[in-house]
């Protein structure tokens, strides 16, 4: 048997792991586009600056690994179909490989601004080592830097720029950063941590112009003018679904898949960034947690293990001297409570709908964090009341 995973990315590691651990001993293949070792993406934004950032140190797993754990890894492979009537996917190479399980776990390409208003040469964007050795390159004499998008890889990049005393501001169209993904009180304290910092940040506002001349770029906004050496492109991310298109997969923004991570295609499956688990999350999450939990649950249902139960996603960001920790969905008709943690500089925001807790944001503490993630993995009831009651001891919410 041949268990064939398309992208060596978070997700796709993690199945070939969980499969080896779990006792299956036949083949793994796992086909990546790219011609490197696959590595951790956190490090990409966060630490890209720090002396000790290479390649080397974050990869996910090191060359002998694969081969320790008969793992079959081909690098620089190009997938251009798949053939579901015969089980078989073919490379631009001309190759083709046999799989009794197809895992698609190609992740999410960036967004680019349209072409017609900042050429795509002139856009840095990030999703790999490579995007991040090109801006590190690019960055050399430079001194002030535009990023555009207010979400957590522009602010993290824009937070780690800082630190190696570069000038920068962020263009955010959105009433506010982080608006997707965060509650308003969140979304207040980041900005103002980086305005603290010396970023301007620009909400509400939108690129009209940007004019390339003298290794420069000479930016108009809807409310603002002005000139920089760089521009960062941090808008979104799109899935890549079209391997699944193409063979009539069911697919919205992401591939659809059941609780299993099945897609409606017999024997193939997708999990991390492109997967859509509608029915459990009802949306795309783009998260290591969720690359993992989804690998682990494909791993179970292709070995006969029970179904691994159902996690609410997590999340981390590491900006300044700030650790952020997230658990559950934020969403954007929520009431948010805030609670100052028993440490200075702590706090940690409690979003409900309807009384039942949807998700928890902290910042610097780590207590409420884990609270929280025991809260949803044991399923308890926490009103809006108790979190009110500023002399409630939290661990008395999990006793």
């Amino acid at each position: 048997m041949n268990i064939v995973i398309i992208g060596a990315s978070h997700a796709g590691i993690a199945l070939a792991d969980n499969l080896r651990k779990d006792g299956y001993q036949d083949k793994i293949t796992i086909i990546e586009k790219l011609n490197i070792i696959p590595v951790e993406k956190p490090p990409l934004s966060k630490k890209f600056l720090d002396d000790d950032f290479s390649e080397e140190n974050i990869q996910l797993r090191k060359n002998n690994w694969f081969k320790l754990n008969s793992i079959e890894l081909l690098l620089n492979k190009k997938v251009l179909e798949i053939d579901k009537d015969i089980n078989s996917i073919k490379l631009e190479t001309k190759e083709t490989i046999h799989y009794d399980f197809l895992v698609i776990a190609t992740g999410a390409k960036a967004n680019f601004l349209p072409d017609n208003l900042v050429s795509v040469e002139n856009q840095s964007t990030l999703r790999n080592i490579y995007d991040i050795k090109k801006i590190i390159k690019l960055l050399i004499g430079k001194k002030h830097i535009t990023i555009v998008g207010g979400g957590y890889i522009g602010l993290e990049l824009a937070s780690s720029l800082k630190k190696g005393n570069y000038e920068v501001s962020v263009i955010e169209m959105s009433d506010r950063i982080l608006e997707r993904v965060a509650s308003k009180q969140l979304s207040q304290f980041f900005t103002e941590l980086h305005q603290d910092n010396g970023v301007n940040i620009f909400c509400n506002d939108k690129l009209q112009e940007v004019i390339a001349k003298d290794n420069k770029f000479y930016v108009k906004t809807n409310f603002n003018d002005f000139e920089t050496d760089l521009i960062l492109v941090g808008i979104g991310v799109s899935p890549e679904i079209q391997l699944a298109q193409k063979i009539g997969i069911d697919c919205e923004k992401g591939i659809l898949v059941d609780e299993n991570y099945k897609t409606s295609c017999e024997n193939i499956f997708s999990i991390g960034d492109c997967a859509l688990n509608k029915n459990e999350y009802g949306i795309i999450i783009e998260s290591i947690h969720h690359a993992q939990f989804s690998a682990s649950r494909v791993s179970s249902f292709i070995l006969g293990k029970p179904k691994p139960v159902f996690e609410n996603p997590w999340f981390w960001s590491d900006q300044f001297n700030i650790k952020f920790q997230s658990v559950g969905i934020y969403k954007p008709n929520s009431i948010t409570i805030h609670r100052q943690g028993k440490r200075e500089g702590s706090h940690s925001w409690w979003s409900f709908i309807n009384n039942e807790l949807r998700c928890v944001e902290a910042v610097n503490d780590v207590q409420a964090f884990t609270i929280a993630k025991m809260i949803f993995e044991r399923n308890i009831f926490i009103s809006q009341e108790q979190i009110k009651n500023k002399a409630l001891n939290l661990k008395e919410l999990i006793q």
